[in-house]
C-alpha cells in the first residue's frame, strides 16, 4: 500500500510540474475577429458591434471595421485578411508599431450574402514569402 501512495504523490507531483510550466499566459487578449460600422473615439473600440449590416447603410464605401486581436504578441507582424478564402478579397496591413496584441482597420463588402472573414499575422520570411499564422475568423452577413 506504501508503494502505491508513493506512486500517486509523484505522478500527482509530476503532473502538477508539468501543467505549471504549460503555456499559462498573463495575457488579458484572446484570439478574436470582430466587427462593426466604425471606431470609436479612443480608436480601440468598434461602433455598432455585430456580424449582420446593410449595404445600402454602408453607402458606397461598403466598409466594414474590424478588430483583429492576438492572444500572442503581434510582434511588428502583419495581418492578413482573407474573406471567403480569398475569393472575394485578400487585404493586407502592415503594423504601426513593433509589438501589441489588437490591430483595428476596414475593408470593403458592396455585395450582398454571406462572408467568411480570416485573420492572420504574416510573417516575412524570405523576398516575398510569408508564413501565415491563423488568429481567428468570423462570418458576417451583407442584407441589401
Amino acid at each position: 500500500m506504501m508503494c502505491v501512495r508513493t506512486a500517486f504523490l509523484f505522478l500527482a507531483s509530476v503532473c502538477a510540474l508539468a501543467s505549471a510550466g504549460c503555456g499559462s499566459s498573463n495575457s488579458d487578449f484572446q484570439n478574436s475577429l470582430t466587427f462593426g460600422t466604425g471606431l470609436g473615439a479612443t480608436g480601440f473600440d468598434l461602433i455598432n458591434p455585430g456580424t449582420t449590416f446593410s449595404v445600402a447603410a454602408e453607402g458606397t464605401t461598403g466598409a466594414i471595421y474590424f478588430k483583429l486581436e492576438s492572444a500572442a504578441d503581434m510582434a511588428g507582424r502583419a495581418v492578413r485578411i482573407y474573406i471567403n478564402d480569398g475569393t472575394y478579397g485578400t487585404h493586407d496591413y502592415q503594423s504601426p508599431q513593433s509589438y501589441g496584441n489588437i490591430l483595428l482597420s476596414s475593408f470593403r463588402i458592396t455585395d450582398t450574402g454571406s462572408f467568411t472573414v480570416k485573420g492572420y499575422l504574416v510573417e516575412q520570411v524570405g523576398p516575398d514569402i510569408g508564413k501565415e499564422t491563423f488568429v481567428a475568423q468570423s462570418n458576417i452577413t451583407m442584407q441589401p
